[in-house]
């Protein structure tokens, strides 16, 4: 089993992967020899992806990027490597085609969104007390789950960190290894609607339909009290966002790579949707599995503070510094 980077993180929430049991079967995956998992939702080669009976790729199984930061590396001297910055982007993604937004003008991946001025100086007011790419601001240190997209993705190029997915041609559920524990996202495949009477909550309400080989996936009731971004590796500037947030995610499966584009609509704050720099991931193999993660607030006031001297401090998070 892999050990990967968990942050001190919220609730557990394993009992969907139960509920949802083993009712996608796929037409061809690799088998286990005697004594050995077999690895779900695996590619036989690894290039070739595989499919389900009703003829749609196989997301099921862990994924994990494996060219992700990996703290428990021991060194020839016996000391472990703690090197968070010099493998960030190791895996680079596959460069899409600019889709159209929802204003039908074709609009490429950028890395903060476009607000409006009144709440772009409430992004940068935020932004001008990180350290490090962190504050206390942050909802994540209360334990609050990171909502969408900011559940999904870390950085630029990457997926975030592990989680497991468990699909049927029904409903597919989204088992999250995060900072704020064990939670869950379920997509519901069936033709179903949005509820009409939909309450707003930390992950929203998701509905999924095929385009091809690609799962769309259609977020709306999303709360608030989450951010877009942010965090040490995150979008500096995708902070803030209001309860119209309206999120399309797109999940394409090529062999054992997992492609992650969304594009984010906030009228309220943005002048234009925002289209995320796609991300990617890997299948894991079929020793890996979730680790059991909980959460506890952080000791906020002992965050390090920003000064105008201190050169550890996030470049986009200088105000005086051209954003971009």
């Amino acid at each position: 089993m892999k050990y990967r980077l968990v942050n001190v993180g919220a609730v557990a929430a394993a009992v969907v992967a139960v509920a949802l049991s083993m009712a996608s079967t796929p037409v061809a995956q690799s088998g286990a020899p005697d004594g050995k998992p077999t690895c779900i939702g695996c590619s036989d080669d690894g290039k070739t992806t595989p499919r389900l009976l009703d003829g749609h790729p196989d997301l099921n199984g862990f994924w994990d990027d494996e060219g992700g930061v990996d703290l428990f590396t021991r060194l020839e001297d016996g000391s472990f490597l703690f090197d968070l910055g010099g493998r960030l982007g190791a895996n680079p993604i596959r460069r899409r085609p600019a889709r159209a937004t929802s204003g039908g003008a074709d609009a490429a991946p950028t890395l903060n969104p476009s607000y409006k001025p009144e709440h772009m100086a409430n992004v940068k007011a935020i932004a001008a007390t990180m350290y490090g790419g962190t504050t206390a601001l942050d909802p994540q240190m209360d334990c609050t789950p990171l909502g969408v997209p900011r559940s999904m993705f870390r950085g630029t190029g990457r997926l975030y960190g592990a989680f497991q997915i468990v699909q049927t041609p029904q409903v597919m559920a989204i088992l999250l290894e995060s900072s704020q524990g064990m939670n869950y996202r379920l997509i519901y495949t069936d033709g179903r609607a949005h509820p009409n009477d939909l309450h707003t909550s930390y992950l929203g309400d998701s509905i999924g339909y095929w385009e091809g080989d690609t799962l769309v996936v259609d977020v709306v009731g999303l709360n608030q009290e989450t951010w877009l971004g942010g965090g040490q590796s995150g979008p500096p500037l995708a902070l803030i966002h209001s309860d119209k947030e309206h999120v399309i995610e797109r999940y394409t499966r090529n062999g054992d790579v997992l492609t992650y584009e969304a594009t984010v609509d906030d009228p309220v704050m943005f002048t234009k949707p925002w289209v995320i720099i796609p991300r990617q991931t890997h299948h894991a193999s079929a020793e890996d599995r979730l680790l059991e993660t909980t959460c506890a607030p952080h000791d906020k006031p002992h965050f390090i503070k920003p000064s105008a001297t201190d050169q550890y401090k996030c470049y986009y998070c200088i105000p005086d510094k051209p954003q971009k």
